[in-house]
């Protein structure tokens, strides 16, 4: 009696974990016995624990995932943006410009929907080896609105994805014209030096420069470009229009070319179409629906011990009012999942795709015939391992194909605690509460030097540490369950084949990293078990 109440105790575990966590491992399976287990769960959010910073504040709070894909103004979706404003800046001579291409408003749901199969063994009366498999089907749900403003919208797609020829040629003219002022300068420089005429073809030279150089720069740093009609075209053109004048007024040729707006409104199925169009950058897959197909996660091996059983009755008396034990946990996480595909934006990972190390120590306290409490602290290391990231802050989610990098990741160390409280209301069926914390540090990155021999380009400079920030996490769980069992007679001779059948909610009700998802999770598993040495048949 006494090692059937301590068995029904500990089976009241059932491993939380991470987000993506296995099934069950921390159960003492009697000797000879084996446990085969079937556990589906569902993962489901559409928000998380973020953190930004709004006005020089940090601001930590939550959040929807949509809010990556959400601006009145459309221009933080694309960082690159922010050279082409620079360019126009110093062009137009308006520090206050900033561009609009329209509203965007985004909503993400994920969800993740796993199968952990497996098989425990009693090995030895102390001793329990086990292995978990988890196939995982992930999905992700897209929407988003994007409605560009012909009156307040002054951005369009870059001329140079549809009319590259004619942008080359109003390039190549001003190249030309800065040509003819610099020969200018330096024929009247050379006989007057130090005029006043020297002096005006000398500063009209640089400006010509720098008004070409910041151009060009203005037509290459991203995929889109001021509108024909806008305010800042005319802006811009009346800039270029001076030029022109100041070089006719000294007696050379006009420019002969003027500059090519963009024709082209950013328009919901265009903003959609981005990632696979040439010319913008970013070499992807387009925005849409993910509908994920099964796929093994990170395969679990395990082996848990028991360390200590106390307060059981003797040969012939009653099982003690206070019951209790101690077991040591050894399990090693591999890295068979996969992990989100770089040019696939919004994917979901199967696993880390890399190999983990947890140890850990779990007891169980039984008070009379109805109360229960387990509790469990684990700690994991996590090896590094190497792969291909677009190397961005964590907010943007289509990064540049130029930005894509290899990368030494090394995951951070974490640790794990559980509380689960229980109340027998009768042998076989009970219920239970519970509480997981998790908390992890931040991960670290290194640049390899190794670049994508597939890619074109890699030019655009990246900071490693981008891939840092909001790798940390820290959440707390509270989760209610439901568990039938038969395994009254599990740890004696016995004919019956003992089953399990349980079920359980559980809620991140609290956390913070900037990433961490704020999960529901809806969870049914059952066990079945079955002598095949030892005991009685």
């Amino acid at each position: 009696m006494r090692r059937t109440l301590a068995f029904l105790l500990v089976l009241l575990a059932l491993s939380t974990g991470e987000l993506c966590s296995q099934a069950p491992t921390h159960v003492l399976v009697p000797k000879g016995h084996v446990s085969v287990l079937f556990n589906p769960s569902f993962d489901s959010w559409n928000s998380r624990f973020g953190k930004r910073i709004e006005g020089g504040i940090l601001v930590e709070e939550k959040e929807p995932l949509g809010l990556d894909l959400t601006d009145q103004a459309g221009t933080s979706l694309f960082p690159a943006i922010g050279k082409l404003e620079e360019q126009i800046r110093a062009l137009t001579g308006d520090p206050s410009y900033s561009g609009v291409l329209g509203a965007a408003d985004g909503l993400v749901v994920h969800d993740v929907t796993r199968i952990d199969m497996g098989a425990h063994v009693g090995v030895l009366d102390w001793l329990t080896l086990g292995v978990v498999a988890p196939l995982v089907k992930n999905r992700t749900v897209f929407e988003m609105s994007f409605r560009p403003d012909s009156l307040g919208s002054d951005l369009g797609l870059n001329p140079r994805i549809s009319n590259g020829t004619e942008v080359t040629g109003f390039l190549d003219a001003l190249e030309s014209a800065y040509n003819s002022v610099r020969a200018h300068a330096d024929a009247l420089c050379s006989n007057s030096s130090g005029s006043a005429a020297c002096s005006h073809a000398e500063s009209l030279a640089g400006r010509l420069q720098s008004f070409r150089g910041a151009t060009e720069e203005a037509y290459s740093s991203s995929g889109f470009f001021p509108m024909q009609g806008s305010a800042v075209a005319a802006s811009l053109s009346s800039a270029l229009a001076a030029l022109d004048y100041e070089m006719v007024s000294i007696g050379l040729n006009s420019i002969g070319s003027s500059l090519v707006f963009a024709t082209d409104w950013l328009t919901e199925a265009a903003l959609f179409a981005l990632p696979t169009t040439n010319g913008i950058g970013i070499e992807g897959f387009p925005l849409q629906d993910i509908d994920g197909i099964w796929e093994l996660g990170d395969i679990e091996v395990s082996a848990l011990m028991r360390l200590l059983d106390g307060g059981g009755p003797s040969s012939g008396e009653a099982s003690p009012f206070v019951r209790y034990g101690l077991m040591g946990s050894l399990l090693v996480r591999l890295g068979t999942g996969t992990v989100d595909a770089h040019d696939i934006f919004l994917d979901l990972p199967t696993g880390d795709g890399q190999t983990d190390i947890e140890v850990g120590v779990s007891g169980f306290l039984g008070i009379g015939s109805r109360i229960g409490v387990r509790s469990s602290a684990r700690y994991g290391l996590q090896m590094p391992t190497t792969l291909m990231r677009r190397v961005a802050p964590p907010e943007i989610v289509m990064p540049l194909a130029s930005t894509l990098r290899e990368v030494r990741w090394s995951p951070a160390s974490y640790m794990r605690l559980e509380i689960e409280p229980s109340w027998n209301f009768s042998p076989q069926l009970y219920g239970f509460g519970t509480y997981h914390f998790y908390s992890k540090a931040m991960d670290s990155y290194e640049l390899t030097g190794n670049q994508d021999r597939n890619s074109t380009a890699q030019v655009t400079p990246v900071f490693v540490e981008d891939l840092k920030d909001e790798s940390s996490r820290t959440f707390h769980q509270l989760g209610l369950g439901l568990r039938y069992s038969t395994l009254n007679a599990l740890g004696a001779a016995s004919e019956q084949r003992p089953a399990e059948v349980h079920g359980r909610v559980i809620y991140t009700l609290a956390g913070s990293g900037g990433h961490t998802p704020i999960t529901t999770r809806v969870e049914f598993g059952i066990r079945l078990f079955q002598r095949f040495w030892g005991g009685v048949n």
